[in-house]
């Protein structure tokens, strides 16, 4: 009897965590779809992310169901740059791009810079400002 409990436990344990695995992979194609889409012309999403984490920075994609919008079809896909400067300076960089499941379409949603929601014009003028001083958080 001690046997079959243990087999039955051998059985299902890969079986629960094969499945899991397969809830987390659900928002694969969408960062996939963010990352080839070009909200610039002439630059991929994930061009322009690697160009302004520069060589210190570390890169993460996240994606969840838009809190925003009340729809299972628009994704949130979060660009998340941490970059680490020759001071010790960390700045946190989140471009917020949204993919609609439907349509196919991709749209820049917003800006965080340290955590700070920016509109488009600050937003706009910080990330050239970061830009322009890369070498110097580099």
């Amino acid at each position: 009897m001690l046997a079959g409990c243990v087999r039955r436990y051998l059985l299902l344990v890969p079986l629960a965590a094969a499945l899991a695995l397969l809830g987390c992979d659900n928002y694969k194609s969408d960062i996939a779809a963010v990352k080839r889409a070009k909200t610039l012309p002439g630059q991929s999403n994930e061009e322009l992310v690697m160009d302004l984490a520069g060589a210190r920075a570390s890169i993460e994609w996240t994606a969840e169901r838009s809190k925003v919008y009340d729809s299972d079809d628009i994704i949130a896909v979060t660009a998340e740059i941490n970059r680490l400067g020759q001071a010790g300076q960390r700045s946190k960089v989140e471009l917020v791009y949204l993919h609609n499941r439907q349509t196919k379409k991709v749209s820049f949603e917003e800006l965080r810079l340290n955590g700070a929601r920016q509109d488009l014009l600050s937003g706009a003028l910080n990330l050239m400002l970061l830009d322009q001083f890369k070498l110097q958080l580099q």
